[in-house]
């Protein structure tokens, strides 16, 4: 699996636009309506098309992840179902899994944007800990900066301890990358569009 392809696959991709202005004109042209669940399904959709425009590759969209307990040495005790999966065609060996999540400053904002990235981190061990690329994308509007956004992503090669004391590794740096985006919002809740998204890590 070309990991390097992938990367520069969703870098270009984030930078230009196509497949976004293409597929999913509310996000960059004509905007939508922030109600409910609109924002979070249009964005994790769209990684996941992302995905699918990729030769060779495929994805699936908010796909649970069967908990191997063999992969911790351990039971584990939360199920994870990451907004979006990428698999190669040949083998349909996962290579991605990917979180799209709306931040706002405030204490349960926070706890959630650790959450997701905890999610992925389980994802990625339970998928084989092998994955070539993990993908968090936090949306915000303009002027809205995580503080401690560093220290979340640091979750990814640091690991984490579960509530019942079990530890997760980080991500094995020599056959895994990440990448984070935040996805800038501009407008207001009658008609949204995301159309920057602005590489963090």
């Amino acid at each position: 699996m070309d990991k390097e392809k992938i990367k520069e696959w969703i870098i270009q991709e984030f930078k230009n636009g196509e497949i976004r202005d293409t597929w999913f004109p509310m996000l960059s042209v004509s905007g939508m309506r922030d109600y409910s669940e609109t924002v979070h399904s249009t964005g994790l959709n769209y990684i996941t098309e992302i995905g699918r425009r990729l030769d060779g590759y495929t994805a699936v969209s908010e796909y649970p992840v069967y908990p191997i307990s063999e992969s911790f040495g351990h039971s584990i005790t939360r199920e994870v179902r990451p907004d979006s999966i990428w698999y190669n065609k040949e083998g349909l060996k996962p290579v991605l899994v990917s979180e799209f999540e709306r931040f706002e400053n405030s204490v349960a904002k926070n706890n959630k944007l650790r959450e997701k990235i905890e999610n992925l981190l389980i994802a990625y061990h339970q998928l084989g800990g092998n994955l070539p690329i993990i993908l968090f994308v936090y949306w915000s509007h303009s002027g809205i900066v995580p503080k401690d956004i560093d220290k979340y992503i640091s979750i990814f090669d640091e690991g984490f301890r579960l509530s019942n004391g079990t530890y997760i590794n980080g991500i094995n740096s020599f056959e895994s990358d990440y990448l984070v985006y935040q996805a800038v919002a501009k407008g207001n809740k009658e008609k949204l569009t995301i159309n920057k998204w602005i590489q963090v890590k």
